[in-house]
């Protein structure tokens, strides 16, 4: 049985958190790759969906994507847990026009995180 990591076509990167919307869904990206990605949101969503991400504060970045799977956790804030769905999320092919500027954004982003990554642990 292979674990997730092995079926993982790319290196994920953890993300503080960045608004982003799964069709009329609004959520917030914990972690991207160039592969896919996982948003945490409050509304549920089932898995096999297709919907758009978007990345409103970017512009609109719009990505075709899929709901590979969507779990409820439980969050710690305050006093009282909120619960709270993560949604594991595949990009979907795309017109080859629309497809750099979306990898090139996408590389913008991990290198960031890397910066972040590594810096983190050089002053840990």
């Amino acid at each position: 049985m292979s674990t997730a990591k092995e079926r993982r076509k790319s290196e994920r990167y953890e993300t503080p958190s960045i608004p982003v919307q799964l069709s009329d869904i609004n959520g917030e990206l914990i972690d991207l790759s160039q592969t896919g990605a996982a948003v945490v949101h409050r509304s549920p969503i089932r898995a096999g969906s297709a919907c758009t991400m978007i990345f409103p504060s970017y512009g609109g970045i719009y990505i075709p994507c899929e709901v590979l799977r969507s779990v409820v956790q439980v969050r710690r804030t305050g006093n009282a847990p909120e619960y709270v769905f993560r949604s594991a999320i595949i990009f979907l092919p795309m017109d080859p026009a629309q497809q750099e500027p979306l990898r090139e954004f996408l590389q913008i982003q991990m290198n960031r995180l890397k910066d972040v990554q590594t810096k983190s642990k050089s002053e840990g």
